[in-house]
């Protein structure tokens, strides 16, 4: 037996059993202290992955599961409305069948109407009500949801939305309004330049019975003369136009007046106060009713739409400005249903570009569609600025970028939430080509960029090359009839430049008004702003310099409504509304049953996904989670092992005793 000085080999032994001991006595106390076999990347590197994995599909599952939740509640609070709804129609056709009796009265039909009339706005009411998260559900804003009801990228669930309201469902006429007030009426010599019986249409129909040939210069009651001319087609068009003027002074804090002044040619004698001056001009004046308003200013009207002429001295002491004020027109349909006019142009669906938008312009009126759309003639030539008197209903319009219609447009969308009123713009030119003398390579150029046509053949070589010059939003289509269009949906100017003395390829156009423009080696046109009301309702346009956006000066006295399209006046016309009823509740119907098997499937991926979650999480376990018993057992194992290794550990030392008696 050998003893050796410098290394116990039994006492090394001993030590490195007892670390391997103590090794796993702490993993065992971590592993059974948090509960999982797994708390590190090194306890299970091959399965690490897997884990990883696992918490991710996990997680998802559970913000999957309250997609679903989200997703069942809205189609809850959808269907609850598009009940009512049914509940509402079931109602009414009560009411269709109740009409259908031959001995109700005139009154009896009228209470009728009046309960259906009621039962529509209702149903109105509740598609603009029926909310999830502010998502209008019923009112046709938003066509489809969709959730993502799944781990996976492929398990969007799309639940389908309709327009519910009376005018979706065709128990009500689209919104519109029912009577326009024009901006005051133009000046113009109708005597040289007549304007044709179809050049201006309301309701599709020709405004004028014969042409219009007068001369309308100021002076000439110019909004009485258009009433008259308008309402000798009444039985055609069906509208009435009814003339009327109005003067408003600026308002005087206290009357000084140094000497007298005349209205319509009558003299208003000097006065000391707002009310004997008033008092004056309905004694002395013909023609006019004068008012007195409560900022002490005064109101001149009258109900024939005669000019009102203010002259004289000193008109000015008075509030007034002397000049010569021309009328405004109110236009109606006899039938109360909602009015629409506009110039007769290929743009807007007739044959011919016989009318303008200025021949609009000259009556006071915009073009309107009886959904309130208002669209403008082409926009000047000038950027707006802060000095310009632009107002939309009664809000002051911003400066623009640039003169375009879109940046007017634009500055027209800055003030949108006072207005309710958005601003979109656009551009149109039809071009006709001429191919007998193509131009050079460098020869033209849109909006500044060149485009080569040096080897165009035909209208769609044209197309191309513009097309992939990549002009802003300036795009090239051919027209129905064979024709070049060239269009920008923002409204952005279109600029034509034909340099050189050959034949141009663009030989004549015609811009977005439908007004034919000669051709020149440079040509900018501009393009049109449309309005339209959130709400539907009438735009009012006013100011001094509308016609910087293209506009005439507009107003209404009526707010746009739904109408009810469904009578109960007669038999015949109850039979009739029975009809319209029942395709309403067919398509009410149709649209709770997408969106109840929307929610059937909602729960069937509820249930789905409720499983894999629970498999995922126990096999996650199984992975994850420590075995208590095993783990317990080889703690105390190694505990024992501890004491074991210590105590011999302790034995192993005293040996070196018999080593030190040696050395003695």
């Amino acid at each position: 037996m050998f003893i050796v000085g410098h290394h116990d080999r039994s006492t090394s032994i001993i030590q490195k059993n007892l670390i391997s001991s103590l090794k796993r006595t702490q993993e065992s106390t971590e592993r059974l202290s948090s509960g999982k076999r797994v708390n590190k990347s090194s306890d299970d590197p091959g399965n690490i992955g897997t884990i990883s994995k696992l918490n991710a599909k996990i997680g998802s599952i559970s913000e999957a599961l309250k997609n679903a939740s989200s997703a069942k509640s809205l189609s809850q609070i959808a269907d609850s409305g598009l009940s009512e709804i049914n509940n509402l129609l079931s109602r009414i056709r009560e009411i269709a069948v109740q009409a259908n009796s031959s001995t109700l009265t005139s009154g009896d039909r009228t209470s009728l109407q009046t309960e259906v009339d009621a039962y529509l706005s209702e149903i109105d009411n509740i598609t603009k009500s029926i909310k999830f998260n502010d998502l209008k559900l019923l009112d046709g804003s938003i066509k489809k949801v969709t959730f993502m009801i799944g781990d996976e990228k492929d398990s969007l669930l799309t639940i389908n939305l309709k327009d519910s309201d009376s005018s979706a469902l065709s128990l009500s006429s689209i919104s519109g309004v029912k009577e326009f007030t024009s901006g005051r009426v133009l000046s113009f010599d109708y005597s040289g330049s007549n304007l044709a019986a179809n050049e201006i249409k309301i309701n599709g129909q020709n405004a004028l019975a014969a042409t219009l040939s007068s001369d309308l210069t100021s002076g000439n009651n110019t909004a009485a003369a258009l009433e008259t001319a308008i309402n000798a087609n009444s039985n055609t068009h069906g509208s009435v136009a009814t003339a009327f003027n109005k003067l408003i002074s600026a308002a005087k804090s206290t009357l000084s007046m140094s000497n007298t002044f005349t209205i319509n040619g009558d003299t208003v004698a000097v006065q000391t106060s707002m009310e004997d001056l008033v008092t004056e001009i309905n004694q002395s004046v013909s023609g006019v009713t004068a008012n007195l308003n409560s900022d002490n200013s005064i109101t001149l009207s009258n109900t024939t739409g005669n000019d009102i002429v203010i002259a004289g001295s000193a008109p000015t002491d008075a509030g007034f400005t002397a000049g010569t004020y021309l009328g405004y027109l109110k236009l109606a349909n006899i039938d109360e249903t909602y009015v629409k006019i506009e110039p007769m142009t290929k743009n807007n669906g007739y044959a011919t570009n016989t009318g303008n938008i200025s021949d609009l312009a000259n009556f006071g009126f915009n073009e309107v569609d009886s959904s309130t759309i208002t669209t403008s003639g082409l926009v000047s030539s000038n950027a707006l600025t802060a000095s310009h008197d632009i107002k939309i209903n009664d809000y002051a319009v911003g400066a623009s970028t640039s003169s375009s219609a879109a940046a007017k447009a634009e500055a027209i969308n800055q003030i949108t939430t006072s207005t309710n009123v958005s601003a979109s713009g656009s551009n149109l030119v039809t071009v006709t080509l001429n191919f007998s003398n193509l131009p050079s390579a460098s020869q033209v150029s849109i909006n500044g960029n060149t485009v080569d046509f040096s080897s165009a053949t035909g209208i769609g070589d044209v197309i191309t090359a513009i097309n992939n010059a990549s002009i802003g939003d300036i795009r090239a289509a051919a027209n129905s009839a064979g024709g070049l269009e060239i269009s920008s949906s923002s409204g952005a100017d279109i600029i034509l430049n034909h340099s050189g003395t050959a034949t141009h390829l663009f030989s004549a156009h015609t811009d977005a008004s439908d007004k034919t423009i000669s051709r020149a080696a440079s040509v900018t046109f501009k393009g049109r702003i449309s309005l339209t009301h959130s709400e539907g309702d009438v735009i009012k346009i006013s100011g001094d310099n509308v016609s910087e956006i293209g506009f005439a000066a507009q107003a209404s006295t009526s707010t746009p409504a739904s109408g009810s399209s469904i009578s109960m006046s007669s038999t015949s016309n109850a039979s009739a509304a029975i009809t319209s009823i029942d395709t309403a509740i067919d398509t009410i119907a149709n649209t709770r049953a997408d969106i109840a098997a929307s929610e059937n499937i909602i729960d069937h991926r509820i249930n789905n996904l409720t499983n894999i979650d629970a498999i995922s999480k126990v096999r996650l376990g199984k992975i994850v989670d420590v075995d208590i018993a095993m783990e317990s057992s080889r703690l105390t194992k190694s505990q024992i092992i501890n004491q074991i290794a210590t105590s011999i550990l302790a034995q192993a030392n005293a040996s070196s005793n018999v080593f030190l008696k040696l050395l003695n």
